[in-house]
């Protein structure tokens, strides 16, 4: 973007003073990526943010510097946004394209080339960074037409052997009220890394959809798929199987992806771990 632009969009926010720096989108919040479902986009929020992320740009370090541009990005994407609830939300300023915030995360850590390329990631192991040294990595691939919601079953102990025989047994987590559930949602033909919890032992993930009156249901039909893992080894992606109907025709149809011409009919290429670990350039490597 050049400087021209910024100032222009500096000029046009002047009027927003940044009141909202006390909604609870933005400060004072723990867990707020934990509830049976997503509270939705905080829009105020997301114009904060936008208006933070510019002023970073423009006053933060030399012009067109990258480390100072990487730091405006992880802040905004990985830190503002996602207490905003907004990732996968539509831009909300003035002057942008309405795009998907991811969207843009990831066109921007690719032309700049950022180190840390899980600010465009959906993070159900904490409300803010991903630190990937504590947190278990698993790309999405979804296929399908459904949300997928994250259920996140932690390491969880038979109280009774324990107590009576000192024996510690793992045991499954059966009713919803046992599983951290997330609230960040990988929404249809999107194609994102994951973030869990280091001490997860399993994860269930349900298919979801968003009705015509802004409220959500998850379906019992298809019923939620396990993935199993260990602290050791995890699988390396979780991949919703495409069908018949799962193409693409340009690379706006994969969120998070590109379009992979090479097959036919066109299909959207999958998200890898290396992708997910690698830096900005790297994201669409195959």
């Amino acid at each position: 973007m050049s400087l021209f632009v910024l100032l222009l969009s500096l000029i046009v926010l002047l009027n927003f003073d940044g009141s909202t720096k006390n909604s609870p989108g933005i400060v004072d919040a723990t867990e707020v990526h934990l509830s049976e479902y997503p509270p939705g986009c905080d829009t105020t929020a997301a114009a904060q943010c936008e208006y933070e992320f510019l002023l970073c740009k423009l006053f933060k370090g030399p012009a067109n510097d990258q480390t100072t541009l990487c730091n405006c990005a992880k802040d905004f994407y990985g830190k503002c946004l996602r207490l905003a609830g907004c990732e996968t939300a539509n831009e909300v300023g003035a002057l942008t394209n309405h795009e998907v915030y991811m969207a843009t995360c990831v066109a921007f850590i690719m032309e700049h080339d950022c180190p840390d390329p899980l600010i465009c990631s959906i993070n159900c192991a904490s409300d803010e960074q991903i630190d990937s040294t504590t947190t278990k990595i698993i790309p999405f691939n979804n296929y399908g037409q459904y949300y997928l919601r994250t259920r996140v079953c932690l390491t969880k102990i038979q109280e009774q052997r324990l107590q009576r025989y000192s024996v510690i047994q793992q045991v499954t987590c059966s009713d919803l009220s046992d599983f951290s559930i997330c609230n960040r949602w990988v929404p249809p033909s999107s194609f994102v890394p994951v973030a869990l919890p280091i001490n997860t032992t399993y994860i269930e993930i349900d298919s979801c959809v968003v009705n015509s009156d802004g409220s959500y249901t998850c379906l019992d039909t298809p019923g939620p798929q396990q993935v199993y893992g260990n602290s050791f080894l995890f699988p390396k992606s979780f991949e919703v199987t495409p069908s018949n109907q799962t193409t693409c025709s340009t690379d706006s149809d994969c969120l998070g992806s590109f379009c992979d011409k090479s097959f036919r009919p066109y299909i959207c290429s999958p998200k890898t771990i290396q992708q997910a670990l690698g830096t900005g350039a790297d994201y669409m490597n195959v």
